[in-house]
């Protein structure tokens, strides 16, 4: 997917709950792309409960590692979240049948997050819900490596403006 003429960018990070593992993945994306007029970072869940906070241990976790997503609140995926974004990254196979379910022309926008996770058979990034601090931690960790390396994919691509490439 190339940028044509840097055109606006939307990401969309997916979950299910959007309290969890989406948030921190926005939060990540925020810290290492920024959100100028160019590029436009968002989280969602499939079956999200509307305004619901980040979980107490995903702020934690994000915390740790200087990312402040305690202004986060849920919000559920529908079609039109789906057709206003650019790239949409989703946690699990599920996620990915959920949004083609919607919408069967996004195809092209979506991609599977653990798909970059460097050296693993892993289809999909663990939900922590429930878990413990530590499970958080490892989440986020594997989340963080897991868009490192989306970036520097589509960056290789040319899918990113210039001026974010050069700051990611």
């Amino acid at each position: 997917m190339k940028n044509e003429n840097n055109k606006s960018i939307h990401i969309l990070a997916v979950c299910t709950g959007n309290i969890c593992r989406s948030p921190m993945a926005e939060g990540i994306l925020r810290s290492m792309l920024g959100e100028t007029g160019v590029i436009h970072i968002s989280s969602a869940g499939t079956h999200a409960l509307q305004g619901n906070p980040a979980s107490e241990f995903a702020l934690i976790a994000s915390s740790e590692q200087g990312i402040d997503i305690s202004g986060h609140r849920a919000r559920a995926l529908d079609e039109k979240l789906i057709r206003e974004n650019t790239m949409i990254l989703c946690m699990e196979p599920l996620h990915i049948e959920w949004i083609l379910s919607l919408d069967s022309s996004a195809g092209k926008s979506v991609y599977s997050l653990p798909a970059f996770l460097e050296n693993s058979k892993l289809k999909k990034i663990p939900d922590p819900y429930g878990s413990s601090l530590r499970e958080y931690r490892e989440c986020f960790a594997a989340i963080h490596g897991c868009i490192t390396r989306f970036i520097d994919t589509i960056a290789r691509e040319g899918s990113l403006p210039d001026t974010v490439t050069k700051n990611a």
